[in-house]
């Protein structure tokens, strides 16, 4: 915590992320606060862009593979529900009894 005589207010660092904000010893607010800007990992630019791509790719094959698989499911439906309706034309179907047939 550094303190300026001069114009009553505080400068303190926070020791989780670094920021500093002064605050007016008088009125205990803050007057401003400035983050701390720590780079990124040392990565450059090119290699970013490079990972990001990568992703993107990675992103678009999972969704092919989703929209072919969802095709596939379709097409799996689709003959089956063919399948149960060639069923169900061959077999031929009657009317079931209802309560005042049996009267």
């Amino acid at each position: 915590m550094a303190a300026d005589a001069d114009n009553d207010s505080a400068k303190l660092t926070c020791p989780c992320c670094q920021a500093t904000l002064v605050v007016d010893r008088e009125t205990l607010r803050i007057l401003y606060a400035t983050e701390n800007r720590i780079k990124a990992g040392g990565a450059s630019f090119e290699q970013s862009l490079q990972d990001l791509r990568e992703r993107e790719k990675e992103k678009s094959g999972r969704f092919q593979q989703a929209v072919a698989e969802e095709k596939a499911r379709k097409a799996l439906l689709g003959k089956k529900f063919q399948e149960l309706r060639k069923e169900a034309d061959a077999t031929p179907t009657e009317r079931p009894l209802r309560p005042f047939d049996l009267d």
